[in-house]
């Protein structure tokens, strides 16, 4: 391969890859998380209280949700970057026991054709 087409190749890996850098770092930041993020509790345009009967919740992506625990509380935005299940103990604040509840995130159908 010669000196040009060397040279296309790495500026066109380097423009393909650029994106995800940024997305991922913003001055040393980390900007996404791929599971949302945690919000204020008025932020919220949903409140669920968990309970040891609760197995699982539905959410769209982009919800807002306040979680009631045992007298706890945490909100969280499900600005999620795809669809599928995921174990509320991974998002719940460290003293705030959930074990064995999935939260299963949907696409948001206000963004469906």
């Amino acid at each position: 391969m010669n000196t040009f087409k060397k040279t296309v190749a790495i500026l066109l890996a380097a423009a393909a890859l650029s994106p995800v850098a940024a997305m991922a770092h913003h001055k040393g930041e980390y900007v996404k998380d791929p599971l949302g993020q945690a919000v204020s509790g008025s932020a919220a345009t949903r409140s669920v209280t968990i309970d040891e009967k609760t197995r699982s919740i539905n959410v769209n992506q982009g919800d807002v949700v306040q979680f009631n625990v045992g007298g706890q509380t945490f909100a969280w935005q499900f600005d999620t970057l795809r669809e599928g299940r995921i174990d509320l103990a991974t998002i719940a604040p460290a003293d705030v026991h959930v074990h064995g509840v999935n939260v299963f995130v949907e696409a948001n159908p206000v963004y469906r054709n």
